[in-house]
């Protein structure tokens, strides 16, 4: 999907396959140097294909091709998996319930219900999935996913 994305990066690229895609004035081979190179950048990555009598198509299907082969995250809701690249959280989602749908996939799946952590600990727990480890850990208390001892020294994962 990256090579999709980065193919269609450039202004003048991305406006040839605008072309290409609804059949107005397909370029040809006598076109400047400059729309070769970027024909050849979108053949290459699988955008446009030339047919046997020279004809240039965009298949659409690429798409769906290039998003099928990132693997789902295991385990993550089917609700979330959109929040998810790579196996890192890319953003905390704003609607309230769907937050808190990933808080709690988060504390279920990071945190032991029988122990307690420092914020240290629960620091580098959330560091594995995301940068912004405060507003993550801040949510959960919030939402009282996690419970914070008045003193701070130490979270535990509240009961379910």
């Amino acid at each position: 999907m990256d090579q999709l994305l980065s193919a269609l990066a450039d202004p003048e690229r991305l406006k040839l396959y605008a072309r290409i895609v609804l059949d107005d004035l397909p370029p040809r081979e006598e076109d400047s140097a400059a729309v070769r190179r970027h024909l050849g950048r979108l053949v290459k990555a699988g955008l446009v294909e030339r047919d046997e009598d020279g004809n240039l198509h965009a298949d659409p299907a690429v798409f769906r091709r290039g998003r099928s082969a990132e693997p789902a995250p295991s385990g993550v809701p089917r609700r979330l998996v959109g929040f998810f690249a790579q196996g890192r959280l890319t953003s905390i989602p704003v609607r309230p319930v769907v937050r808190r749908e990933l808080l709690v996939h988060l504390t279920g799946t990071l945190f032991d219900a029988d122990r307690s952590y420092t914020e240290r600990e629960i620091n580098e727990a959330f560091r594995t999935v995301h940068d912004d480890t405060s507003a993550l850990r801040r949510y959960c208390v919030e939402t009282g996913l996690l419970i914070r001892e008045r003193d701070g020294s130490s979270y535990r994962r509240a009961e379910a």
